[in-house]
Formats: C-alpha cells, sequence, structure tokens
C-alpha cells in the first residue's frame, strides 16, 4: 500500500474468517449424521477462497463419520505459512461415508477430473497438474484409488467372472467398471495417507458391520440406481456370507482381511506419483504392536512410501502439530518438484521429528 508516496506493507488474518465460520457447534456433527442418514452430497469440492491459477492444489479428503471442518487446525496453520500461502491453494471433498468404498472413491476420481476439467480447459496451468490429495482414515483409501492402475485385479479379488457374465442390470455393470478399473489421476503428484487403515480396522468387527447395517441409510441416489440389483450382485461375489445378498457399506469396506484391500495394497503406484504417510499411535504404546484407537499401526504401515511419521496421538489426529508440520514439510519439498518450480526452500532449515521413519 502507498501511503504519501510510501510503501506501507500491510498484514492479513487468515484464519479470522474460517474461525468464524466453523464457531458453529452444528457443523461439526455434520459428517456423522451423513454417515446414519445418508444425506446426498451435490457438491463435493469445496473452496476456502476463489481458484486462483499457478496455485498447486491441496485436496484434504475427509473420513468415516466426519466432514471438512476437521481440516480447520491443520489449514489454519498451514496457511499461516507465506510460503505456502503463496503457491498452494486449499479444497475440501466431502462425501457421504457410509458408501462401498469402490463407489466413493470413484466419486473423489470424477470430482476432481470435473473441477480440473472446468477449472482449466485448455490445460494451461500447470500447478493444476501437481496436485497433492491427503486423506484421513477412510478417506486415505480413497485417496489411494487415485494413485494406483488396476488393470482387472481389483475385480479379480471378489470375483471369478467377467463382469459382462454377471446376472445384473447394464446399469450396476456400468457402475462396476467405474468403481473397479481405473487409471491413476494424471494431474495427482503425490499423495499422503494420515492414521489410513490399509488392512482395515480392528474395530470393524462382525457385530460393528451388522449393528452399522441396522442404524445406516443409504443415500437415495444409490437407492434410485438399484439398491435390490446391488444387494443381488454380491450373492454371485467372493464376499464373506454375512454380507452376501446385502448392500455393502463402508464399514463393511474396513473389515481386516478385505480383499479389495489386500488387492489395493499390491497394486504399484502411478510412476511420477510420491506417498507418505502419517501413523497415529497412542502414547505409551510399542509402535509396531500399537495402534490409534482405531487403526493400528501395521494396518497403516506402507512400504511403498517416501517417508512414514509415527504421532503420538489417538485416531483423529489431523489437528495434532506434528502432524500439521510434516504435511507442511511435504508441501515445501513438493515444490521442489521440476514441474512445480523450485522456491529454492533449505531442506536443512526443516524442523526434523524423531518420529519419522
Amino acid at each position: 500500500m502507498n501511503f504519501k508516496g510510501k510503501e506501507v506493507p500491510l498484514q492479513s488474518d487468515t484464519t479470522a474468517p474460517l474461525a468464524y465460520r466453523l464457531n458453529d457447534p452444528e457443523i461439526w456433527n455434520l459428517g456423522l449424521k451423513r454417515f446414519l442418514f445418508g444425506e446426498d452430497i451435490k457438491h463435493h469440492v469445496l473452496f476456502v477462497q476463489p481458484y486462483q491459477p499457478g496455485r498447486i492444489p491441496v485436496v484434504l479428503v475427509h473420513g468415516t463419520g466426519s466432514s471438512p471442518v476437521w481440516w480447520a487446525e491443520m489449514v489454519n496453520m498451514l496457511r499461516s505459512d507465506p510460503t505456502i500461502r503463496k503457491r498452494y491453494q486449499f479444497w475440501f471433498y466431502q462425501y457421504t461415508s457410509n458408501l462401498m468404498l469402490a463407489a466413493s472413491g470413484a466419486d473423489l476420481r470424477d470430482a476432481l477430473t470435473g473441477m480440473v476439467t472446468r477449472l482449466d480447459p485448455a490445460g494451461q496451468d500447470p500447478a493444476m497438474r501437481q496436485m497433492i490429495v491427503i486423506g484421513h482414515s477412510q478417506g486415505g483409501l480413497l485417496t489411494h484409488m487415485t494413485a494406483v492402475k488396476t488393470g482387472d485385479e481389483l475385480w479379480r479379488s471378489v470375483s471369478d467372472k467377467p463382469v459382462a457374465a454377471l446376472d445384473a442390470s447394464a446399469e450396476i455393470k456400468q457402475k462396476i467398471e467405474r468403481a473397479m478399473f481405473f487409471e491413476p489421476l494424471p494431474f495427482v503428484k503425490r499423495v499422503v495417507f494420515i492414521a489410513t487403515p490399509h488392512r482395515g480396522s480392528f474395530l470393524t468387527k462382525s457385530w460393528v458391520r451388522r449393528l452399522a447395517r441396522n442404524f445406516v441409510t443409504l443415500p437415495t441416489t444409490l437407492i434410485q440406481g438399484g439398491a435390490d440389483g446391488i444387494a443381488r450382485l454380491t450373492g454371485q461375489l467372493k464376499v464373506p456370507d454375512e454380507i452376501r445378498d446385502k448392500v455393502p457399506t463402508s464399514v463393511d469396506g474396513m473389515a481386516e482381511h478385505n480383499p479389495v484391500l489386500e488387492t489395493l495394497l499390491r497394486l504399484p503406484l502411478g510412476p511420477d506419483i510420491k506417498a507418505h504417510s502419517i501413523i497415529a499411535v497412542l502414547p505409551g504404546e510399542a509402535i509396531p504392536t500399537g495402534n490409534d484407537g482405531v487403526v493400528e499401526y501395521r494396518s497403516a504401515h506402507l512400504d511403498k512410501v517416501e517417508s512414514e511419521l509415527v504421532v503420538r496421538s489417538g485416531h483423529s489426529c489431523q489437528g495434532h502439530p506434528a502432524t500439521i508440520e510434516e504435511v507442511r514439510r511435504i508441501m515445501i519439498e513438493h515444490l521442489g518438484h521440476p514441474a512445480s518450480g523450485d522456491l529454492s526452500v533449505n531442506a536443512a532449515a526443516l524442523p526434523v521429528d524423531t518420529g519419522r521413519r
């Protein structure tokens, strides 16, 4: 700002508007209501600020029974960093978290593809094609589904028949193709998994899944798309007897020894995609055998990541200072990617967390 011939620097508070909007107890319960009552969501991607060309999108994907508000502490802290504020923009992805994992993964891929196409149809913004996707818990599983090529392996984990041979409507077969056969999203270059149950959660026992099916209401879009047809389809698949002839929920999908999760684990990441893990373990527990109250370390651990940080926290660790600092470190590292432009950040000056493995 120029005042009487002198340049006077201005400061802005980037945290106050978001904090004001989040000062509403109702929105903190929104994710649980969507999980239980199956609300359809029309606008999956929410912006903190209007789209700005030249800034790399960071997409935040919440977990089960949650919502974008749980990322508020992280986003507020990260946006206080001038380098991150200058080079990145944050997008929140919201979804009804009781759907089958494969269906929610397809919704995420479609939503991000549609947003990139709408905002940069001519492909003139290189930053748009350096996207980072960060997922917490179930959101981490959906994030994984943006970064791998399935071939027919996911489908073969649940069926010995080709899709065309199934006794199902053309609409159901189309849903299968969309959910089970996909490529890495070409604009996603880095993924971060936070407290993600790659091998399922020890809490998703049979009785928990039965209880969830008794209380959870499926979204109307799924019912209109043929819930009865999907339930009939499960009777033809290699699935546990307890969900045969039923519509599986996301809780079923996060059961231990789920063949889809086991197959997803084996699939390599896209050749130009980097991955990182942030794993929560409760204080006082040994890391190799510990858990965060929902997910065990052994379930969240992946060999195919660039880095792994263990945070001494419960499952909802998105706002933990160590989690936020690790995400900041990863975002600064990402700026050294040749296509992102190097800001000459001194990596040696970044704080080192002794929990990194």
